[in-house]
This record gives C-alpha cells, structure tokens and sequence, in this order.
C-alpha cells in the first residue's frame, strides 16, 4: 500500500504548510489537464471544481455520501492522515517522480497563509486522470462514463483511493506517520553550498573597540608589602594542660554490666519433630479459573439489581491479515469496567481465544478485549471494546495486524 523507500518529498514541508501544497498541486494538475483545450479554443470548457468532481463520483456509483463524509471529517481534523493521503496518491500516480512537482513542494514551504481549502475529491480525480492522460473536460457528470471505459477506470481508482484512507486503522496510520514525520534537518543547507559573499565590516555602534583598562584590583599601585615593617605579639595563643580520660570516666563502676550464668539445653527439652510431607506443586491458574474470577466477580457486582444474568461465548481471533492464517501465542486479556478480575491466557494455534462471560438478559454488558503483539510486530497493546448480550450464544471478535 504504502512505499516509504521512496525519496521523502513530503518530509521537507511541515502540517501547516501540507494544505498549501495540497491546493497548489491540484491548481496546476487542473491547468495541465486543460491546456489541451486552451490549444484547441475550447472557449466553453467548464472549470472542474470540487461539486463537479462530487457529483461525477455520484453519477459514476463508485462511492456513497457515508464515505465521503468520514473521509472529509479525517481530513480535517487529522494532519497525520492529510500527510498520508498526499503521499498515497503522489505513489499512485507517479507524481513523486515529476520534477515539476518536487518544485511545487519547495515553493510551497515558503508560502505563509492558505488562501483556500483543500479540494480533495477534485485533487484525487486531476491526479489519476493526469496518469492515465486523460483531459478532464471530457468528464461530465450529465453523461458519466461507462464502468469499463479509461475515464470510468480513472474515477473508480480515485473511490478506491478515498476508502483506503478511512479503512487504515488509527495504529497502522501512527505507524506511517512517524516514519513520514517532518523532518527539518533535510532543508536546511550546508556550508559547502551556501553562497560566497563578502565580510560585513564592524562599523560603530554595532562594534565596539577594544579599549585597555586598568583594574584596581590588580593594580600594583594598590598593595604595598614592607618587608622590615615589626609584626604585633597581640595574637599569642596559650596552652592549658592536656586533657585526659579514665575507665572510670568512661564507665563508672555503679553501671557495669552483671554476668549471668550460662544457658543449657537438655535433650528432653527438644520436642519431637514431625515428618514433613513433600509439598506439592500448585496448579496453575488457567483460562477457566480465571473466567469462573471473573464470572463471580461480576455477579457479585451486579447482584444488587433485578436483572438476572446469562453466559455467553466470546471468540477472540487473531490474525496477521483478514481471512488469513492465526498468529499463535499472542496474550489476550478481558476486562470489565468497574471489575478488578479479568480473564487472560494465549491464541491457540489457529489464532483463536474462547472464553465463557457473564451478561445480562435484557441491557447486556460491555467488555474491554486487549491483545499484546508481539516484539517483532511492534509490541503494542490494542483494545477493542465489545457489548455481549443473549441474543447470540457467541460473539466473534477479529483483531488484524494489517488489512491487506
């Protein structure tokens, strides 16, 4: 999906400076489209505006108003997911590889204010026709193209290119972001290639000239020591008679201690040990006994209301892809809110958790599932909150380590 061995383009421009980018790339994929047009005197060719590129989706039924809509919301509030989208749709169309797009980028760093919003749905639209060559005021929403024709291949892979943006999971998204990260280290430039210029001379009052001065106290006229000059007896210091300390002094005799006779133990004194058993070794706590905590924990804690309770199955899998092979070994652990028990244990070999929860009849319960990856595929903790009810005898709960 996402190529990060590519040259970084996107790591010298920061979050503020990405919508610009954004705005001025689909400018120019516009104009460049449309220049065949200019050269034809094409005087009625229609401005191809983001309402337009909306409802030519619409028209094409390659995408819905729910898809749109998440994937305006991620956008907006997101710069994590406006870097990716740029760099998904620059690998997918080879932009990242025109030079006159590397440029776009270094201009756009030096551009302070935004002077519109980003329009994304013409933006993916101008840059897969730009690919396949295609002109876009060919593309009219009144007579859509057919599913099989380039210009219905070009809108189809620009849906596809706005559901792979709301389909990444918030994890794999921080996961790219970090790596895509802006970096101000690559911009800025070294002395080698820095412009010769001449030296700025020092001219009064930036500069100050060095002046001599004379501190007094280092001066040699301040002190002055006579060595025949008679020194005063007035300091003399007198000796008493050294001071001594006795044994008595130290211990007086009224205190010393008293010495009692010696302690002996006789052997009918020593009373009869008794044979110890070998200890056996304690069981270990299972995924049962921690389930039956569990159980009884919760309905310790709901007992107080009416409601009775019911068990039901929850099968926790996990697999490194969906419909793909299960990740053996990997922690999983249920929780309750409000609960200090919990359930924990381990994936069998086809990536599958079962245990066997409390829920009541007729509001049912939420549960909080956490898995534990592993070191080599990260070592994060991933949670997913589930509400069981009695309407099913299970429940299945998928985790994917990535979509695809």
């Amino acid at each position: 999906m996402t190529d990060l061995s590519t040259t970084p383009l996107l790591k010298k421009l920061d979050d503020a400076h990405l919508p610009i980018f954004a705005v001025r790339l689909a400018e120019w994929l516009i104009t460049d489209l449309n220049a065949s047009s200019v050269e034809a005197r094409l005087d009625t060719t229609p401005t191809f505006t983001e309402s337009r590129a909306k409802a030519l989706l619409r028209a094409a039924a390659v995408v819905d108003d729910p898809t749109l809509h998440d994937f305006a919301r991620l956008v907006e509030a997101n710069s994590t997911a406006v870097r990716l989208a740029l760099h998904d749709l620059l690998q997918e169309t080879g932009l990242v590889e025109d030079e006159e797009v590397a440029a776009l980028a270094t201009a756009s760093a030096g551009i302070s204010n935004l002077q519109s919003p980003v329009s994304w749905l013409s933006l993916s639209i101008a840059a897969h026709a730009w690919k396949s060559g295609y002109p876009l005021y060919q593309l009219d929403p009144a007579s859509p193209p057919g599913e099989y024709s380039p210009a219905g291949q070009l809108i189809k892979r620009a849906a596809t290119f706005l559901r792979q943006q709301i389909q990444r999971s918030a994890t794999e998204r921080d996961k790219l972001g970090k790596k895509l990260a802006y970096d101000p280290g690559d911009g800025t430039p070294t002395l080698d290639s820095l412009p010769n210029s001449q030296p700025i001379a020092p001219v009064p009052p930036h500069f100050r000239p060095p002046i001599p001065v004379r501190y007094p106290e280092i001066s040699r006229e301040t002190l002055h020591v006579n060595e025949e000059e008679p020194s005063s007896n007035q300091g003399n210091v007198t000796r008493n008679a050294p001071l001594t300390i006795t044994n008595d002094d130290i211990q007086p005799a009224n205190q010393r201690p008293v010495r009692m006779p010696e302690i002996r133990i006789r052997a009918d004194q020593v009373p009869q040990r008794r044979q110890t058993q070998p200890s056996q070794p304690r069981p270990r706590p299972s995924s049962s006994n921690n389930s039956a905590n569990l159980g009884t924990a919760v309905r310790q804690r709901f007992s107080r209301d009416k409601e009775p309770l019911r068990s039901t199955k929850l099968r926790v899998i996990v697999q490194d892809v969906q419909d793909g092979p299960g990740l053996y070994g990997i922690q999983v652990q249920v929780r309750c809110k409000g609960i200090n028990a919990h359930v924990a244990g381990t994936t069998n070999r086809d990536g599958v958790f079962l245990c066997e929860l409390p829920v009541r009849v007729h509001s049912g319960l939420t549960y909080d599932v956490d898995i534990t990856w592993p070191r080599d595929l990260g070592g994060e903790v991933e949670r997913k909150s589930v509400t069981l009810n009695v309407d099913r005898t299970e429940f299945k709960l998928p985790f994917f380590r990535r979509l695809s």
